[in-house]
């Protein structure tokens, strides 16, 4: 086999290995993303609880206020009654006391429903500071992981690609760039593997003649179609059986 072929081959494995590497690295930000859009979530609900229950505190305050002040008025108004020298005036204030009766039981009425407003709020409240606590604790423990993770790949990342550079110097210049201007183009995928007379790059059909050649190994040649440089699994067999031979 084409010796610069087959080191074409090992190149492409390697940038494919980097690839994944660098994917691998680049989930990491992503997954620690993740993991902080609930806490925002949470904690923006929590403010937000928080707000709430001070404007029913608020509300509270202001209705016990004045349901303070309307019963000062009610018990002027029963004390009034003893002064009434007439029925038709007595009964005109017992039905204002009586409307007065009414409006504090809406007052009373109207603290009983903030107090009942402020405990459905605490639960809330409580049950979504339990919820960020567990979350901020399992992010912070997920987080070390990913670092350490991040750092293993860093320099694995760093060992593939001084393998890459090594090997990259013992290719032919005009090969690499050949390579390099292919990757540019098409990505990931620049050395294709010929299979049943197929190219494996573009999945098409190439000529039968070009096949035979492909398998001989000893140029290279490219698929007519996607222009990747193809090759033959069964040569790069036999070049790396007669490389470790002896």
């Amino acid at each position: 086999m084409n010796l610069q072929l087959s080191r074409l081959v090992q190149l492409q494995q390697l940038d494919l290995k980097l690839h994944d590497l660098e994917q691998q690295q680049q989930q990491i930000p992503q997954r620690l993303r993740e993991m902080q859009a609930p806490i925002d979530q949470d904690q923006k609900r929590l403010e937000e609880l928080q707000r709430s229950r001070k404007t029913v505190a608020s509300d509270r305050r202001r209705s016990e206020q004045d349901l303070s002040d309307h019963e000062s008025h009610l018990k002027k108004k029963q004390e009034r009654l003893s002064e009434l020298k007439t029925n038709k005036e007595y009964q005109a204030h017992l039905f204002e006391i009586e409307q007065a009766r009414k409006e504090k039981d809406k007052l009373e009425d109207k603290i009983l429903q903030c107090m009942e407003r402020d405990e459905t709020i605490l639960k809330e409240q409580e049950e979504v500071q339990t919820r960020l606590q567990a979350s901020t604790r399992d992010m912070e423990k997920e987080k070390v992981e990913l670092e350490s993770r991040g750092a293993r790949l860093t320099d694995e990342i760093a060992t593939v690609e001084q393998q890459k550079q090594t090997l990259v110097g013992t290719l032919d210049k005009r090969v690499y760039h050949r390579y390099s201007a292919l990757k540019s183009s098409l990505k990931l995928v620049v050395v294709a593997q010929v299979r049943g007379g197929t190219c494996l790059g573009c999945q098409l059909q190439i000529p039968p003649q070009l096949v035979a050649s492909v398998r001989r190994s000893d140029q290279l040649l490219t698929c007519p179609y996607c222009h990747r440089i193809l090759y033959a699994e069964e040569a790069l067999h036999e070049a790396t059986e007669s490389l470790s031979t002896p």
